[in-house]
């Protein structure tokens, strides 16, 4: 029996020993226990879905309207290209001030109709005075803006340029699109537009009963910065562009003076 007794207390020493090896440490037991929390929560938390792309051009009109509301004036290099009577007519390229709520100056700075200057102020006799750079160029006439004569080139009056037309008919056909579930948006992305950071938004126009809208097809192109449309592309039913019109260099809240929108600017040759 005495021999015995150290044989049990050594055995019993090697069990106590093996325990303390064995058995994790309050630390090893915390660090467990987030991991696991972890796992847990990986498992458990599912990716944020995709916002919804008609949502986000709901967001981009309001952002447009509003960052408008802030704008006076503002002057811009404007291009337009229309389709008349079937033809696509060439690039028009323009000088163009603007101010709210309808004065205009535009001086064409590239050919075919290089040197040509408009003027229209709404409520100065309501008439578009044109001085062009021809053989009748020592000529300026004054014309109904809505006339034969006026609109002989053009699909739109010039009460009818800049920004604000141009919001205010995405605002209304694509809502009224969206409402009728007539709007396929085929694309809506990060696209620069000539040298801008800019989201292009592509859509289609899929009209019912007998609605009409004034595209079938369009690409926009919105300033990221500015929040303004500065590119539209217009394309009917048998996917023709039809209008094309684009801003660059643009600069608002000039402070523009009625100077800038009177026929007695030295500058001027009305």
């Amino acid at each position: 029996m005495i021999s015995e007794a150290p044989a049990r207390r050594r055995h019993d020493r090697r069990r106590s020993a093996t325990r303390r090896v064995t058995e994790p440490t309050p630390g090893l037991l915390v660090r467990h226990r987030v991991l696991l929390g972890l796992f847990c929560a990986t498992i458990l938390i599912r990716p944020t879905a995709a916002a919804d792309p008609r949502d986000t051009l709901l967001s981009l009109l309001a952002q447009m309207e509003a960052s408008y509301a802030r704008v006076n004036d503002y002057t811009a290099v404007f291009r337009k290209q229309e389709r008349l009577d079937g033809t696509l007519l060439p690039e028009e390229t323009t000088f163009l001030k603007f101010q709210k709520p309808l004065k205009v100056y535009m001086i064409w700075v590239e050919a075919p109709f290089k040197g040509m200057e408009v003027l229209f102020v709404d409520g100065d006799h309501n008439k578009l005075l044109v001085h062009r750079n021809d053989i009748l160029g020592f000529l300026t006439v004054s014309l109904d803006p809505k006339g034969s004569v006026a609109m002989r080139r053009n699909r739109h009056p010039i009460t009818e340029v800049g920004f604000g037309h141009l919001i205010d008919g995405l605002q209304r056909n694509i809502k009224t699109a969206l409402q009728h579930g007539e709007f396929q948006i085929t694309r809506l992305a990060e696209e620069p537009f000539k040298g801008r950071a800019a989201t292009v938004v592509e859509a289609k126009f899929t009209p019912r009963s007998g609605r009409t809208y004034y595209a079938s097809r369009m690409v926009c192109h919105i300033d990221k910065e500015l929040r303004l449309p500065i590119g539209a592309a217009l394309y009917d039913e048998k996917d023709n562009l039809f209008e094309r019109y684009s801003y660059s260099d643009v600069r608002l809240n000039l402070g523009l003076t009625s100077l800038d929108f009177s026929r007695e600017n030295k500058a001027y040759r009305f």
